[in-house]
């Protein structure tokens, strides 16, 4: 029999996020619930339990009132419940609180450990990765499928990556981060839950893991939190437009967004590369980690971290230095030595080629030990969140997950701007380790103008590691190859449920080729399989920041719009003219989408965005 230990983390509701100024950290004295994520790994144990067999077993760790989500844990069907309380866990920041679970997890022979994919409050992913690196254990994040047999020893899951999805395979123990499709959440029967009220639930000290209190709470976090900013939701008012007349009303809309300078692109010049190459300076060094896509081409997300990292070296006075696989990277010396590498770290070696996160997180941690960089800047790729965790936790530094921008302060230390509760707030988090490691979102840095004339010094490193712990077995891409990519588009079109169906998703995706525009969609729109997975804006999905932005059949409800804060112009198309959507858009076209998306499609062929 199985025996399953389910990570879960009780989070308080998004839209009653609330920071205290004096000590910086999270108020949790209103309403709180299980991480969604955290839901889907729940069921997932449960779903095991029913059809293998498994002794399930909840853990969290939290203040006194965490008790409630490991009752409700209970009262879904987990078999038992631990609870990590202790006022020395409190102010963990990722690494400490993977340290503190992993010390109890450490305890028990367990063949899964799950959790969610990230937890809806801070968004990072790191704890589970953080886990299995100091558990020494494989992982699979982001699980949308998967297949165990009982008595069987060997899984093999899908999960979610940028373009698609992935086919891996490994043997057990391993630990499992779980995506939405995974599982649905179970709903508590109130009978279950009054009976759960009752059932014990073992209560953990932080002296009972480790008597040394100070591998814990804010002594134990290598990040800490500085100055956090709530942002207030954005108050747009709405000019609309009636549609009963569709030619009439794409020729005002057209007018509209030209008055606005909406369909131009937005005024600013690409800062060029510099021709100057900079010399290695041992703990002055900026790496990069660079990443190729299904087609073997250099990431859009590389080239904006090699912009940012060429800028960040002239200040810093070392060397940018561009790291990756040999085989990914061989063919793009070129390119990376444009946008402003001075130095290309290929690593050679096999593990990086059937790729492995374990693998990647041991070749670059042996390099940071030899060459001690100031910083490392990571793409918050399905990828770069796969292993920059593992490495922060093998190297026991601090790492600030899903940045959206990185500062110097006076003393030449790294600043990384992370968002968290879907964008409402914003948090400038310092490291205390080196080097300061950040994965940072694609489409929200510019990029700079590259300069062919530049070469980078190149050099081959074959590092020594341990056999792979997973193995991968196919790619797969979900992607229209026809439509702008998401990331970085100027232009982006969403589609909500009110499109009806996979014909008016097509219908949609005409107007998105006539604007040039990337394609995002809505969570029921993905859920219900109209959209892959990785065009998801919103909560549980990507944030965008587009110049301008069409809602075409979206509601407009705060887990979708959270995701579009930061876009410059919205425009959206609906029949209800109370719809919340209009209270985020600058112009909206009342009318049903079908009707007026003809007229749309031939008015803006003659007036496509710049």
């Amino acid at each position: 029999m199985l025996k399953i230990a389910v990570c879960i983390k009780q989070i308080p509701l998004v839209e009653d996020a609330n920071f205290d100024p004096v000590t910086r950290t999270l108020r949790r004295d209103g309403p709180a619930v299980i991480s969604a994520f955290d839901l889907r790994a729940v069921s997932l144990a449960i779903e095991l339990k029913k059809r293998i067999g498994a002794e399930t077993i909840a853990i969290t760790m939290g203040p006194p009132q965490a008790k409630a989500a490991l009752t409700d844990a209970l009262a879904m069907g987990l078999d038992r419940a631990v609870h990590l309380v202790d006022r020395a866990f409190a102010g963990s920041d990722t690494l400490a609180t993977a340290r503190a679970l992993a010390m109890w997890l450490k305890r028990e022979p367990f063949d899964l450990i799950l959790l969610g994919k990230y937890s809806l409050d801070s968004e990072t992913g790191q704890v589970g990765p953080e886990i299995a690196e100091l558990l020494g254990l494989a992982q699979i994040t982001g699980v949308r499928k998967l297949e165990l047999e009982a008595g069987g020893r060997t899984i093999r899951a899908e999960r979610e990556s940028d373009e698609g999805f992935e086919e891996i395979e490994c043997d057990l123990p391993v630990l499992l981060t779980c995506a939405e499709r995974v599982a649905q959440p179970i709903r508590i029967k109130p009978d279950d839950a009054e009976r759960a009220k009752s059932r014990p639930i073992e209560s953990i000290g932080a002296a009972e893991l480790d008597p040394d209190l100070t591998k814990f709470g804010f002594a134990g976090s290598p990040t800490s939190v500085q100055n956090v900013r709530v942002l207030e939701n954005l108050k747009v008012q709405c000019r609309k437009i009636d549609g009963a007349d569709p030619d009439r009303a794409a020729l005002e809309l057209i007018a509209a967004l030209d008055s606005m300078g909406a369909l131009q692109r937005r005024a600013h010049s690409r800062r060029p590369i510099g021709s100057a190459q900079r010399t290695p300076a041992r703990g002055r060094d900026l790496w990069v980690a660079c990443e190729t896509d299904l087609n073997r081409e250099v990431t859009r997300g590389s080239l904006e971290l090699l912009s940012l990292g060429d800028d960040l070296a002239q200040r810093l006075g070392g060397a940018l230095c561009a790291i990756g696989a040999a085989a990914a990277l061989r063919a793009h010396a070129a390119t990376l030595a444009g946008y402003g590498a001075d130095r290309i770290l290929m690593i050679d070696h096999p593990a990086l080629e059937a790729w492995a996160p374990e693998a990647a997180a041991e070749a670059i941690a042996q390099l940071v030990r030899e060459r001690s960089p100031w910083g490392l800047l990571i793409c918050a790729s399905e990828r770069g969140r796969d292993w920059g965790p593992r490495l922060a936790a093998r190297l026991g530094i601090g790492l600030t997950g899903d940045a959206i921008g990185i500062e110097l302060n006076a003393q030449d230390r790294m600043v990384a701007l992370k968002p968290a509760f879907g964008g409402n707030i914003v948090a400038p988090i310092l490291s205390k380790t080196y080097p300061q490691t950040a994965t940072i979102r694609s489409g929200v840095l510019e990029l700079a103008e590259p300069n062919p004339s530049r070469r980078a010094e190149i050099e081959i490193v074959r590092p020594n590691l341990a056999p792979l712990k997973s193995r991968l077995i196919a790619a797969h891409s979900s992607l229209d190859p026809s439509i702008v990519p998401l990331e970085g588009a100027e232009v982006v079109v969403g589609i909500g449920i009110g499109v009806g169906g996979p014909e008016g998703v097509e219908r949609v995706k005409e107007f998105a080729r006539v604007m040039h525009a990337g394609l995002c969609a809505t969570r029921r729109v993905t859920d219900a399989g109209w959209c892959p997975r990785q065009l998801q804006v919103g909560l549980t999905g990507k944030t965008i920041e587009p110049r301008l932005y069409f809602a075409i059949g979206v509601r407009g409800a705060p887990n979708h719009t959270c995701g579009i804060k930061r876009a410059q112009t919205v425009v959206a198309i609906n029949n209800d003219p109370e719809s919340p959507i209009f209270e985020r858009a600058n112009v909206g076209i009342v009318a049903d989408w079908a009707a007026v998306m003809p007229a749309l499609i031939e008015a803006f062929k003659l007036r496509a965005p710049d």
